[in-house]
């Protein structure tokens, strides 16, 4: 198992906050298929050959996303595309 650390500073509130959890828990049901749970400012995912979790909080967005298997061979591509994620959704710092 492979793991894919996140952390991010960055100026959101905490509206904007909620709203970006929002807008990546469509993103990883829509385009991942991934099953997403929210509680408070954390997201909780689990897709096929990946689970995770990520807050996002004033501040700080952090995070783990573990790879399996299946997933491990596209480790560089999916780390690219989550920094992308959320560069997008908190403003590149």
């Amino acid at each position: 198992m492979s793991t894919v650390s996140i952390r991010r500073e960055h100026n959101l509130s905490a509206e904007d906050c909620h709203d970006a959890l929002d807008e990546l828990a469509h993103y990883l049901q829509g385009h991942l298929g991934a099953k997403v749970r929210q509680a408070s400012s954390q997201l909780i995912f689990e897709g096929k050959g990946f689970s995770g979790t990520v807050t996002i909080r004033p501040g700080l967005a952090d995070g783990q996303i573990k790879l399996g298997m299946l997933a491990m061979p596209f480790k560089r591509q999916l780390e690219s595309e989550i920094n992308r994620q959320l560069d997008a959704r908190l403003g590149a710092q």
